[in-house]
């Protein structure tokens, strides 16, 4: 049995799809003529560890250097300034959503699900979860998120820690230099809102914006 029918078995209430369903270009592009095979065994020998409990590194030099990792950046970015750097960890519920302006690029290094929403329909600072899509990424592809998609941290979809390659315009993520008007604004090029149910992130200034139920993977 394939991994994504174990999930939607697992989660019936779940319309998880995969990301090379039709559906899934209203959120971003896959994309296709790289062979990620030499990338994914970089990175699964350096930065892997299937129990650890999470890390976002924004810029990793080591990863910026690879032949494939610049042919992509060229192909989705043209000539932009970029970050390009890896995430990971246990997370398998969706407690936020951010936008950037830019796209924002993952290869999967280890099969993972994505939870996206839809910038339109983000009204006055407030998301329904209910407005989420589910798809599930296998491990050796990568997509374009548009910045109009909304998104977070990928969740896992066993009991090891998922592990990607994050592409984002130089300065993503970083310190706001001032304070911002915009009740959303969490960090530099950073639109950001969580689940009221994250009283850490509240208490960190973000905006308890993200309404419903959590959608919770079971995995």
């Amino acid at each position: 049995m394939t991994t994504l029918r174990t999930l939607i078995e697992k989660n019936p209430n779940l319309d998880i799809r995969s990301v090379q369903d039709k559906t899934f270009k209203a959120f971003g592009q896959l994309i296709t003529g790289h062979d990620f095979s030499e990338l994914s065994e970089f990175c699964l020998e350096r930065y892997y560890d299937a129990n650890h409990s999470g890390a976002y590194i924004p810029d990793n030099s080591e990863l910026a250097q690879l032949a494939v990792i610049q042919l992509v950046a060229n192909e989705v970015y043209g000539d932009m300034p970029l970050q390009v750097g890896y995430v990971t960890g246990q997370n398998h519920a969706l407690t936020g959503l951010e936008y950037h302006q830019g796209s924002e690029t993952i290869i999967a290094v280890t099969d993972m699900v994505l939870i996206l929403g839809k910038r339109e329909l983000l009204t006055n600072g407030y998301y329904a979860t209910e407005d989420c899509q589910v798809f599930f990424l296998k491990a050796g592809q990568g997509v374009e998120l548009y910045s109009t998609t909304l998104h977070y941290t990928p969740c896992k979809v066993g009991e090891s820690a998922f592990l990607g390659v994050v592409f984002l315009p130089k300065g993503t993520n970083t310190p706001l230099n001032q304070e911002s008007p915009s009740k959303l604004l969490f960090k530099s090029n950073k639109w950001f809102i969580t689940h009221n149910s994250q009283s850490e992130k509240v208490k960190q200034g973000a905006f308890p914006g993200l309404t419903g139920d959590l959608i919770e993977l079971q995995i």
